[in-house]
């Protein structure tokens, strides 16, 4: 008999982690399909400020998110020449 997950909510960004008690605990993002704790570090939990948003952040723990991995972060932008005025 396999255990049934736990559903964590983030109180700052309102994801919710199916948590399997690891790195294969999905993130269930606002919009598009689920991803991991380590693209949800790469896209919103690294930029938390105070210490207090950072108590309050649940993908806290480097051991669960594990490392970053490729196409975790956004790509940078493409870069574009402006017509000099």
């Amino acid at each position: 008999m396999t255990a049934t997950p736990e559903i964590l909510c983030c109180p700052l960004c309102q994801v919710s982690i199916e948590s399997n008690g690891g790195t294969l605990d999905a993130v269930q993002f606002s919009n598009g399909p689920k991803g991991t704790r380590s693209k949800l570090w790469s896209r919103v939990c690294q930029y938390l400020k105070t210490p207090d948003q950072q108590r309050q952040c649940i993908n806290q723990d480097p051991d669960l998110r594990g490392v970053e991995q490729k196409g975790d972060a956004f790509p940078d932008a493409p870069s574009i020449d402006l017509p000099k005025s």
